[in-house]
């Protein structure tokens, strides 16, 4: 004995899911990556978070061993 079950509210419950997905998918693909050349367009917070980015890829690539290997090659070709 097979009943035939009442999808009615899961269709529209999923239906409205499949919505809110690809408005979140649009979104996130519409966003503009904005780049700029000028730095006077890019405000303080940023250029803040920038200089810290910044810092750290300097500190961390002065301290791995390509770059000690470096400066090494570096002072015996000036000798």
């Amino acid at each position: 004995m097979l009943r035939k079950m009442n999808t009615e509210n899961f269709d529209k419950l999923l239906e409205t899911k499949n919505i809110e997905l690809m408005e979140l998918y649009e979104i996130k693909t519409s966003k503009n990556k904005k780049m700029t050349s000028d730095p006077s367009q890019i405000d303080f917070n940023s250029k803040q978070l920038y200089n810290r980015i910044n810092a750290e890829f300097d500190k961390k690539f002065k301290s791995s061993k390509a770059y000690q290997k470096m400066c090494e090659t570096e002072l015996q070709n000036h000798i």
